[in-house]
C-alpha cells in the first residue's frame, strides 16, 4: 500500500486548506471561509489486490475411507520457488492415477508435471520419510495429535 496525499479540509464548509496535517489543534488558523478550526483529513491510498481462486472436488463412497477421486485446480503457492502458480491435481484411486501440474502464472512455464500410477507416488508430502528413519511426517503428526488429546484430558 502506498499513501500518495493527505489533504486537509475545513470541518464545517469542506474548503481545502493549505496547512499541514501534523499541525496541533491549538496552532490551527481559523478557516478563511467560515472561521471554524475543526478539520477533516482526507488520505488517498493505492492498493494492488490480486484475487486468487482455488477449487477442490472429492468423490466419496460409503465403505471407502479415502475419497475415490480428488481434484484440485486454481491458484496455489509453489513452495519450491515461492511463486504463485496455476495448479491442477487429480488423485484417481479407482484407476490408480496421480496427475499434478504447476504452471507459472506469469510466464506459462511448466514448473512441475507428474503423471504416474498412484501406487508409485510415494515419499511425497505427508508420506515423506523423516531423516532416513521409517517414521513419516503423517505418523509424527498423528503422534503429536494423540499427545495433545491426552494432555487435554488431564486438564
Amino acid at each position: 500500500m502506498s499513501v500518495s496525499t493527505i489533504t486537509v479540509l475545513c470541518g464545517s464548509c469542506k474548503q481545502q486548506l493549505g496547512e499541514s496535517s501534523q499541525l496541533p489543534p491549538r496552532e490551527r488558523m481559523p478557516c478563511p471561509n467560515c472561521g471554524a478550526t475543526t478539520r477533516i483529513f482526507k488520505m488517498e491510498a493505492h492498493v494492488k489486490v490480486t484475487p486468487r481462486v482455488k477449487s477442490k472436488l472429492k468423490h466419496k463412497r460409503p465403505g471407502f475411507k479415502k475419497p475415490i477421486y480428488e481434484q484440485v485446480s486454481g491458484d496455489d503457492l509453489y513452495r519450491k520457488t515461492g511463486l504463485w502458480s496455476k495448479l491442477f491435481r487429480v488423485i484417481d484411486r479407482q484407476n490408480n492415477r496421480y496427475k499434478e501440474e504447476f504452471i507459472n502464472s506469469e510466464t506459462g512455464e511448466v514448473l512441475r508435471s507428474v503423471d504416474e500410477p498412484l501406487a508409485r507416488h510415494v515419499n511425497r508430502g505427508s508420506a515423506r520419510k523423516i531423516g532416513g528413519s521409517d517414521e513419516t511426517i503423517a505418523s509424527r503428526r498423528s503422534c503429536w495429535r494423540r499427545a495433545r488429546q491426552a494432555l487435554c484430558k488431564h486438564r
